[in-house]
């Protein structure tokens, strides 16, 4: 069905957009339930030019990512004047209510040279420096609008998107411009026709006062008239009526109206609908339902593939074109829409060629005399490249959620560069990256993959060269893509700065936040590529993420090393000499999380040439944690020297810890070696028992009675546990976090390290073996299964084992 067809109806009010298209009253819009979708109806019923740009931005464009828009319409004397805007910076707003004929600005060049402008408002930043809004990058169309051959003033809208958009959009906005521009005529007439006229005199004082009569500046702004504020923008309802009465226009050869004034008569309603349809590429039909016949368009009967040639008519002919796995959906549609009267369908059509392509179609169902369906009337048009950008939005919302996920759990600079790599390279089909952190003013690699050694080396000083790319990238405020090797070299020209010669393609993504520079990122291409639009926005949101999450873990790694540090002060550099023993001890921090934890060891010598073996942990990792455990261990060592020995020290730690006033309990456990004839005394308060290995390489846990942990009651008693220590066996004392993993019980991790350590006691023994190191390398052995994976605690082990000999101080371990 064409445009001429849906005149044969009744009137409308041209006010409302409500009832039929008639064509003695020229003013009056087709009946938009029947226009190009949704948008057109919206477009064609708007009460109001603020409503009719509402509407423009919300539903004609929406698809496009407009948030923002104005409309500038031509006076008599040829300057544009604001009318109505949304979304509009107010700082533009004020400084250009109206622009000059021969200005620079795009309003102004999209009227002179009755084409669409695009551009960027960075790109008007060096002539206008004083406004902040030309230096946010804002993407901008600015659209002629046009009424039967003559523009009478301009659309600017304001869009997230490439520019300029690609062809189809173009299409889109040329479409909604033309209806908008329909619309927007007869509104402007109506409100001419029935203005009083002291309003239409108010309102050009207004125009005289704004553009008519003042004083112009030469740079194409008005000098404000007494009393009004260039900000002020006036109702279009007589100016801009005038402005359409005046605006030039493309010679038509045709003349009328009253008083022979020489305007052209207006176009009928159908041939601006058909105009707005046919740029829009929507069709439209009649299907007639009782025989089945379908009176469609000619760009109806091509968007289902078919040839207008040799169509047939025939609704079944459509419904062939289907997707097959749409088909029976589509006849679910169509028998629903029989019963409601309302059509919606959105479907898949193959056309010859074998390509396939998105329709959708919206419609209404009228009825015969006895409430039976006798006639679909509706429109359809190609929702493909709509259903694409959709596809690559909803792409782009999982990959973004995904990386996001992905960096949620890096707490460190290693881990944020493990993420890139695993997840983010993938993603974007890239080879290599590098990325340098910031540190005093200077870009320090922090780590780098796929690049081969001689590249390595230039990236380690390359943010020591004055003109290098990270620090262009920086200052540039946003990514640089360089398509190709060419491209690169071009710009930086240094050899010291040049690329991989395995890669073609390269983007630079600064790394900065509110709290300033946090580094840079290189990501590097095998081959060389294009850098679209979709592509462009992926790496504005990796940048974001990256630079948080980097910063994040900067304040990690410095938190978790300061904390390290702190509980390294606390530890004992070296055991004491215990003459008759061999100990080797160690701690460990978790692999994961940047808080430490309250483990510790300590040997605590008697005059007799015994000793003390300490051993606990206290509850918590935290700053709090490690002092408790602080507090504790210089106690104990102070209880030891005035000679508390086994279950009198023990008591002793438990009062200081109950008298601390903090709410952290602490386990522990206490080993009394007699000097010389190897004999123990074991206490313990909630800890693990310790693990005695027998030299011919039996071990068990010793069955040592256990006590409430330090710090729950005052008064506990610690009974004590004797033992003797054989020449040649050794007694193993751990924290938990040795044997208390996530991936296996309790039970099995203490049987694994049982016979680790029944392994170690049983091993050949050679005269040159260096027994102390020895010992070390069994510590080592113990603890490197245990921490070194993520999730697992700190932990802390202290390993004595009798000889005949004597040993001097250990060194601990790491």
């Amino acid at each position: 069905m064409t445009a001429e067809e849906y005149g044969r109806s009744t009137e409308t009010d041209p006010g409302t957009g409500s009832g039929t298209y008639s064509e003695s009253d020229p003013g009056a819009v087709p009946d938009a339930g029947k226009a190009a979708g949704g948008w057109a109806n919206r477009l064609l019923t708007a009460p109001d030019p603020a409503a009719l740009l509402t509407r423009a931005l919300t539903d004609g464009l929406a698809g496009l990512g407009a948030y923002g828009g104005s409309v500038f319409l031509l006076d008599g004397d040829g300057w544009l004047r604001l009318t109505v805007y949304e979304g509009t910076d107010e700082e533009s707003i004020r400084r250009f209510p109206v622009v000059a004929p021969d200005s620079p600005l795009p309003a102004a060049v999209a009227v002179r040279e009755l084409r669409t402008v695009y551009g960027v408002s960075d790109e008007l930043a060096e002539r206008y420096p004083d406004l902040s809004a030309m230096r946010t990058s804002i993407r901008f169309a600015v659209v002629p609008l046009t009424a039967d051959g003559r523009t009478f003033g301009v659309l600017v809208v304001q869009y997230d998107g490439p520019v300029p958009l690609p062809p189809g959009d173009d299409a889109l906005l040329t479409a909604v411009a033309e209806v908008y521009a329909h619309r927007l005529e007869r509104l402007l007439l109506r409100d001419r026709d029935h203005d009083q006229v002291h309003h239409r005199d108010h309102d050009r004082d207004q125009g005289r006062d704004l553009g008519h009569d003042s004083a112009r500046e030469p740079s194409g702004q008005p000098e404000p008239g007494p009393g009004r504020s260039p900000s002020t923008v006036p109702g279009p309802a007589a100016a801009a009526a005038a402005a359409m009465k005046a605006a030039p226009h493309k010679r038509t050869g045709r003349t009328g109206g009253a008083g022979g004034s020489g305007r052209p008569e207006p176009p009928s309603g159908r041939t601006r609908l058909e105009l707005a349809m046919s740029s829009g590429n929507i069709g439209s039909f009649e299907w007639d339902i009782p025989s089945g016949t379908v009176i469609a368009d000619e760009r109806t009967i091509r968007l289902f593939g078919l040839d207008p040639d040799r169509f047939d008519s025939l609704a079944e002919s459509f419904l062939r074109t289907i997707h097959p796995d749409d088909v029976d959906r589509i006849r679910d549609v169509i028998a629903d829409s029989l019963q409601t009267g309302d059509h919606h369908a959105a479907h898949r059509v193959v056309w010859p060629d074998g390509s396939v392509h998105w329709l959708e179609s919206k419609g209404a169902v009228e009825r015969d005399p006895n409430g039976g369906p006798r006639l679909m009337i509706g429109v359809v048009w190609d929702a493909t490249d709509e259903r694409e950008r959709a596809k690559r939005r909803e792409t782009r919302r999982e990959f973004v959620l995904k990386v996001t996920n992905s960096f949620a759990s890096a707490l460190s600079t290693e881990d944020v560069v493990d993420t890139m790599t695993g997840t983010v390279l993938p993603e974007l089909g890239a080879s290599a990256l590098a990325i340098h952190i910031e540190h005093e003013g200077r870009l320090l690699l922090a780590g780098a993959v796929g690049y081969p050694r001689e590249t390595l080396d230039r990236l380690r000083v390359m943010g020591t060269v004055d003109d290098n790319p990270m620090a262009e990238a920086l200052r540039a405020g946003h990514p640089l893509f360089f398509r190709n090797r060419a491209e690169y070299i071009r710009r930086f020209p240094d050899p010291r700065v040049r690329p991989s010669e395995e890669h073609g393609a390269y983007v630079l993504i600064p790394l900065t936040s509110a709290d300033g520079t946090v580094g840079s990122c290189l990501i590097s291409y095998e081959h060389p590529r294009e850098f679209g639009a979709d592509e462009q926005i992926v790496t504005a949101a990796i940048a974001g993420i990256l630079t948080q999450s980097l910063a994040r873990a900067r304040l990690s790694d410095l938190f978790r090393r300061r904390m390290t540090e702190l509980q390294e002060l606390m530890m004992p550099r070296a055991l004491p000499r215990l003459p008759g023993f061999e100990i080797a001890a160690r701690y460990v921090p978790a692999a994961e999380g940047m808080q430490v934890g309250g483990d510790w060891f300590d040997l605590l010598p008697r005059e007799d040439g015994g000793a003390s073996l300490v051993i606990g942990d206290v509850e918590g990792h935290s700053a709090q944690a490690a002092g408790v455990m602080g507090q504790l261990r210089t106690a104990l060592r102070a209880h030891a020297d005035d000679g508390y020995r086994a279950e009198r020290l023990m008591a002793r730690g438990n009062r200081t810890l109950w008298g601390l006033d903090t709410d952290r309990f602490a386990t522990c456990c206490i080993v009394d070696v007699s000097p010389r004839a190897g004999h123990l005394q074991i206490v313990r308060a909630g800890h693990p028992s310790p693990l005695l290995a027998e030299p011919d390489g039996t071990v068990r846990e010793l069955e040592v009675p256990g006590a409430l942990p330090l710090g729950y009651t005052p008064a506990d008693r610690y009974p004590v546990y004797h033992e003797r220590l054989a020449p040649g066996a050794a007694l193993l004392l751990y924290t938990d976090g040795l044997v208390d993993t996530p991936d296996r019980p309790y039970e099995d991790a203490v049987a694994a390290v049982s016979r680790r350590l029944s392994a170690w006691t049983t091993r050949p023994q050679h005269d040159n073996t260096d027994r102390t190191a020895d010992l070390e390398a069994l510590v080592e052995s113990l603890v490197s299964d245990g921490p070194a994976h993520p999730g697992y605690d700190d932990v802390a082990v202290l390993v004595v084992r009798r000889t005949s000999w004597e040993s001097g101080p250990v060194k601990l371990a790491g």
